[in-house]
């Protein structure tokens, strides 16, 4: 096997079982990946970089510790190659459309002690969102950021905003994404863009192989005329890269693209 971001956990863990020792030890939320029950519903749906996001460190840091763990070569230097360990995680500013939902427009489905007790709870979460009645949003809590429900959902027409309140505290709201002729109405309902700059640089970051994107992005910044926005084109959502704005005063908004991959607009 060779290991990559895309490597699904559960063929990691078939080939290499000592490899849950590892994850364990990065986030202590994978410990539970030693149940058997538990893998067979969890790992399936995670990959090796989703696992890096969740457990809050460098995915290529993570890479090279289960290279060395499972005795292979360590992959091809990427992402910065930043040492293991926690990232600092912070969200955007909390978007106003969001306080539409309130009362019986919010549904809150809180699974940490489900979670804390072993318990999957992917079941609970697919039959709140599909219990969902136009004009509802979903507030998920959960103990670690649920990476991999980003991609089930949107399938079903929900986009997310994601907030961290402490170690095992997420909250994620689940919403209608504006569909394409919604009219105004649904136009309201969308997060709003960022504050209007000047102008605006744009960087087409797709198609490169790691740390290129982040570099070109970090290096069009540099160059950026004050009062500028830069906005930027890439293949993934660049989460490896918002730590390095917020250390140099840049805030974002990523947006999925469809088939274009992400959009995120960086500004003062």
């Amino acid at each position: 096997m060779q290991l990559s971001a895309d490597t699904r956990v559960s063929d990691l863990l078939d080939a290499y079982p000592q490899a849950v020792d590892v994850l364990a030890e990065l986030n202590p939320h994978f410990a539970k990946l030693r149940n058997r029950v538990l893998r067979k519903l969890m790992a399936p749906r995670v990959t090796v970089g989703q696992a890096a996001q969740m457990a809050q460190v460098d995915v290529g840091a993570m890479l090279t510790v289960l290279a060395r763990a499972t005795g292979q070569a360590p992959p091809p230097a990427c992402c910065g190659g930043e040492p293991a360990g926690p990232q600092r995680t912070s969200a955007p500013e909390r978007p106003p459309f969001l306080d539409q939902f309130a009362g019986d427009r919010l549904v809150t489905l809180d699974v940490r002690e489900d979670i804390r007790r072993g318990q999957e709870p992917f079941a609970r979460i697919m039959a709140a969102a599909r219990g969902l009645r136009p004009g509802q949003a979903l507030l998920l809590r959960n103990l670690f950021e649920p990476v991999p429900l980003y991609q089930v959902l949107a399938k079903k027409g929900l986009d997310h905003w994601t907030m961290r309140a402490g170690p095992e505290d997420w909250s994620v709201y689940f919403y209608p994404a504006p569909t394409e002729g919604a009219g105004a109405a649904a136009a309201t309902e969308a997060p709003p863009p960022a504050p209007r700059q000047a102008g605006e640089v744009v960087v087409d970051a797709r198609g490169l192989e790691p740390p290129q994107p982040m570099q070109r992005i970090l290096e069009a910044l540099a160059a950026l005329p004050e009062g500028e926005a830069l906005r930027a084109h890439t293949d993934r959502r660049p989460m490896l890269l918002y730590p390095k704005l917020e250390e140099r005063g840049y805030r974002y908004e990523t947006r999925e693209a469809g088939d274009d991959g992400y959009e995120t607009r960086i500004w003062r």
